[in-house]
């Protein structure tokens, strides 16, 4: 998978539009095409869960608890969550993707899961006031938001009082990070300016799940610090409960420095310096 810079969007609007089609043409890509063996798609089919272990102990039991999944992309951590017992509806702005959830919650006899499709902005308006046990997000959901103080707001309208919101991601750090080879190696070299008020705007080659997909994306990503995520949800009525680092991270960022820890998992190699590469966060609204 390569980028190169593209050139800035005239808003935030066009800027949404352009990763709204590209994840419209990455979708069947990651749920039929050459993505599925990332996503593990054969083996989540036969049971596999797409949860990490920490993921279902912090959340704790749900069953019986309705779960709004935003930015749910094809469902198939959405649908782990029905599995376990919650009445799951995942939110999305891509049509194809959603069509695909549905596919799979047919295909696995999940009656119960509901996928809606919206943007995030307008996702409480979408829903009509409902408001739910627990949210979940994340694993690269953040960058596409421009305005987490938005993001927030619409997320406290969302759920319920005494309810959890529940996110993991890449750390700041992380995303700070590309690789560059020199006569040691590859090593880590910083890249991307977390300050940036604007998105970063790159042109892609394949894609994460996919890096042989011979398409080419426009993709417009917003950086985030702990800062911005967690002053965002104090402002709008939550309250922080924990948040955990790992060293664990959702995708193969640099595949010369990562190797697989666990299934959808990856760690830094031997003899790499460990820092933490992914992070999860529990807030419950006031």
């Amino acid at each position: 998978m390569t980028w190169r810079p593209a050139p800035p969007p005239a808003s935030d609007e066009v800027a949404i539009a352009e990763n709204h089609a590209s994840w419209d043409e990455l979708a069947p890509v990651h749920a039929q095409g050459g993505g599925a063996e990332f996503y593990r798609i054969e083996q989540w089919l036969a049971g596999e869960c797409k949860l990490g272990p920490w993921e279902i102990d912090e959340v704790g039991d749900v069953a019986g608890k309705s779960l709004l999944h935003m930015q749910c992309h094809i469902g198939t951590d959405t649908l782990s969550w029905a599995r376990r017992g919650a009445r799951v509806t995942g939110l999305d702005f891509s049509q194809n993707a959603l069509t695909e959830a549905r596919r799979f919650a047919d295909i696995l006899g999940i009656e119960d899961a509901r996928f809606v499709h919206s943007t995030v902005a307008n996702a409480a308006e979408t829903l009509a006031g409902e408001q739910f046990d627990i949210l979940y997000t994340g694993r690269g959901a953040l960058c596409w938001l421009p305005n987490l103080d938005e993001w927030a707001r619409v997320c406290s309208e969302l759920v319920k009082t005494g309810g959890i919101l529940y996110l993991e991601e890449s750390t700041p750090f992380v995303n700070t990070l590309d690789t560059k080879e020199t006569s040691q190696g590859a090593l880590f070299v910083p890249k991307y300016d977390l300050f940036n008020e604007g998105p970063v705007s790159e042109i892609g080659e394949g894609s994460y799940a996919d890096p042989d997909w011979k398409g080419e994306r426009v993709t417009h990503c917003w950086e985030y610090r702990y800062d911005t995520v967690i002053n965002a949800l104090v402002s709008n009525g939550f309250t922080i409960e924990s948040m955990v680092e790992r060293d664990e991270l959702f995708f193969d960022l640099w595949p010369d420095k990562l190797e697989p820890s666990r299934p959808n998992y990856w760690r830094l190699k031997e003899g790499e310096a460990r820092f933490p590469l992914s992070f999860t966060l529990k807030a419950r609204r006031n």
